[in-house]
């Protein structure tokens, strides 16, 4: 059985009018994802931008909960403790591989198609219970990751749909429906 990883990206993502951007991190991405991975077993969920305004704001929340509330009555810290904040995907490549000895399978996920390969909910479910690889799953924000970063990626997760038009999802739901989907009982 593989481990699992997760990283929510915020460059290279695009903007609403399809420009190149680097999003900001929010309080609640990091805390309340970091809450969900630790539920379902990730190893390790990374928070991943280039700006060092924007890396110190997620140290911060991580070190409010892990350092300054770490006698608290309460498990957020230990959620908190598998946050790591890297500055692009090499970085969190290089990192799962220093742990792992090996590369992880490399999985994208967009609201949107794209040509990629895609990999269903139940392969990769099958996949990490059945293999030794390490599976590292991405996540973007803002408008959706450019095409450059889902390029780098082994497969793609199809897009989550609901039973209307409306498919604007958060990225805390988006993270909560794969993981559960992947790694959930059901």
């Amino acid at each position: 059985m593989g481990n699992l990883y997760i990283g929510l990206f915020h460059f290279p993502m695009r903007s609403r009018t399809g420009e190149i951007v680097a999003t900001s991190t929010t309080a609640v991405d990091v805390h309340d994802i970091a809450r969900t991975a630790r539920t379902y077993g990730v190893r390790r969920y990374f928070v991943v931008t280039p700006l060092p305004s924007q890396q110190e704001i997620s140290w911060r929340i991580r070190g409010f909960w892990t350092e300054e509330r770490a006698d608290a009555e309460s498990r957020r810290a230990e959620a908190l403790e598998i946050v790591t904040v890297a500055a692009d995907l090499e970085e969190t490549l290089a990192e799962i591989e220093a742990e792992e000895g090996m590369a992880p399978l490399l999985v994208a996920t967009s609201a949107r198609r794209h040509g990629k390969r895609n990999v269903s909910y139940a392969e990769l479910k099958e996949y990490l219970q059945t293999e030794d690889r390490p599976v590292y799953i991405i996540f973007g924000t803002g408008w959706g990751m450019a095409e450059e970063l889902i390029a780098a990626t082994d497969a793609l997760l199809p897009p989550i749909r609901g039973k209307s038009d409306f498919n604007h999802l958060s990225v805390r739901a988006a993270v909560a429906i794969v993981l559960d989907r992947v790694v959930g009982e059901n």
